[in-house]
């Protein structure tokens, strides 16, 4: 195993996610790749409702550090991009369309009703003509501008991501995600991903247009913010070419800008793709009914999340 270096993990777990190097490469290992992958994959699926279920937080962090470490092994091993970890369904596991990357996110429910958020970017990096891989780490609570920030693997707000986007005349990666941000409000977030010249990936690119006076400045993400009781549909629909999104209001004119009493109302918005920006569009008619790709994520407000048997998360 000369050219596979092993990683000594912490076990000081501080806010979900523990400290590994920002990037790594592959490295050709000397033994069965995909009975490896399996054994992780078993010892993950045995751990993942722990950092769920159990009573303390302390406990669910503990769990949450075992998680890390084999899934950071796990994806180090040759080969395993395209390993599915079809019994990790408390993660989501998503692919771009053009299958140059891939996101694994999920999250650490914790007693006070936050959420903490951990996860990998796999991707392939043209230039070594080999994978990289990147862990992502929560930072949530030291981010001030969550709307006109740039996010690195680093530095990330953490979130559930369901959704890529790849348009052809365009390098950036639109994603679709979902964040359990307190007790009272849930947020959905429209976010863009690109990577640089070396691989690197970053969070984050003003290429929205026409929006309303509700989002001010020029933001690098779209951040919907709505009551925890409710839920918020946020989509892809491919034959529109357009993301669409229930328009919140609050339940009284008085309560502007408190966004725990705030809700869809009747109406659908979406976002239109022209010209390399995403082109905001008021009242659409969205007759449509969601694509089976579009219903894999369970929105843990969604009434009709449990009966697709997979649950991201449970609520305390």
């Amino acid at each position: 195993m000369s050219n596979y270096q092993i990683k000594i993990v912490s076990s000081i777990f501080i806010w979900g996610c523990i400290a590994f190097s920002p990037a790594k490469s592959f490295a050709s290992l000397p033994f069965d790749s995909a009975s490896l992958l399996k054994v992780y994959e078993d010892s993950m699926k045995s751990v993942q409702y722990m950092r769920i279920t159990a009573w303390s937080d302390r406990e669910k962090d503990a769990a949450n550090t075992q998680l890390l470490n084999l899934m950071d092994k796990a994806l180090l091993l040759p080969g395993s991009f395209d390993y599915p970890f079809d019994s990790l369904v408390t993660m989501e596991i998503i692919n771009s369309p053009d299958r140059q990357f891939r996101i694994i996110t999920w999250d650490v429910p914790q007693s006070a009703g936050t959420n903490l958020y951990c996860g990998f970017i796999q991707s392939y990096n043209a230039r070594k003509k080999k994978y990289d891989l990147f862990i992502l780490k929560d930072k949530t609570v030291e981010i001030t501008n969550p709307r006109t920030e740039v996010f690195t693997p680093n530095k990330w707000m953490g979130m559930l991501y369901f959704k890529i986007i790849k348009k052809k005349d365009s390098k950036l990666y639109t994603l679709l995600a979902w964040q359990g941000y307190s007790k009272q409000i849930t947020r959905k977030v429209i976010d863009v991903l690109s990577f640089n010249a070396e691989g690197i990936p970053s969070f984050g690119k003003a290429i929205f247009e026409n929006l309303p006076s509700d989002f001010k400045r020029a933001p690098k993400r779209m951040i919907f913010e709505y009551s925890a009781q409710v839920y918020m549909s946020l989509r892809y629909d491919k034959e529109k070419n357009m993301i669409l999104f229930d328009h919140l209001e609050p339940t009284e004119g008085a309560l502007i800008g408190q966004y725990q009493y705030y809700g869809p109302s009747f109406q659908v918005d979406g976002l239109n793709w022209e010209n390399g920006k995403w082109s905001y569009v008021s009242n659409v008619q969205a007759r449509n009914a969601n694509t089976k790709e579009d219903k894999l994520f369970n929105d843990p407000q969604n009434p009709s999340y449990q009966l697709n048997k997979k649950a991201i998360y449970q609520s305390h």
